[in-house]
């Protein structure tokens, strides 16, 4: 709940049934609402937030704004239940957003071998010409039309797409052994 909408709800009359529903008596409610206070700044401080004493005053304000509307048995938890809502809040709102433009990179990444043309058209040569044209046909097209087309192959292979992806990504690994060899 926003803080501008909590302090419009918030009235003496809420206020003093707040202290009412901590203690009846008057002289107690005060005592409790200050240990209630020191308990929640505590809470807060524990967690290492920069404001505890303004999140306590939130959590104070909106458990006095939801308990002159509503029963609520177990005072202490209901209070730490709300402070943990506000502990949340605050996290989000303190999250640093980070500038895309803003960023470096440490280090350069490091850059692939070049690729030989020609240690491909080898390796490919020496993989069975089943798998030459699996491979051709799997990487063939892009986007929806792949889809489809791995479909079809997983059809006409009398396989699923799951064993078919499994195929591929071996005989894809034999034929990079194959080129990183050529390659020296």
């Amino acid at each position: 709940m926003p803080e501008a909408k909590t302090k419009k709800e918030l009235t003496r009359e809420k206020f003093a049934n707040f202290l009412e529903w901590l203690n009846p008596d008057p002289d107690r409610a005060g005592e409790e609402y200050e240990r209630l206070r020191f308990r929640l700044c505590t809470f807060f401080s524990q967690r290492r937030c920069c404001f505890a004493d303004e999140l306590a005053d939130e959590t104070i304000n909106r458990v006095i704004v939801k308990s002159s509307a509503e029963r609520i048995e177990n005072k202490i938890a209901y209070c730490y239940g709300v402070a943990k809502n506000v502990y949340r809040e605050s996290l989000r709102r303190e999250r640093p957003h980070l500038d895309i433009d803003e960023v470096t990179i440490a280090a350069k990444v490091p850059e692939e071998p070049s690729f030989s043309r020609e240690c491909l058209d080898e390796c490919l040569e020496k993989l069975s010409s089943d798998n030459r044209n699996l491979l051709l046909d799997y990487f063939s097209e892009a986007k929806l039309a792949k889809i489809e087309l791995h479909k079809r192959i997983a059809e006409s292979l009398k396989m699923t797409q799951t064993a078919l992806r499994m195929r591929v990504m071996r005989t894809k690994l034999q034929l990079k052994i194959c080129v990183q060899e050529c390659m020296g």
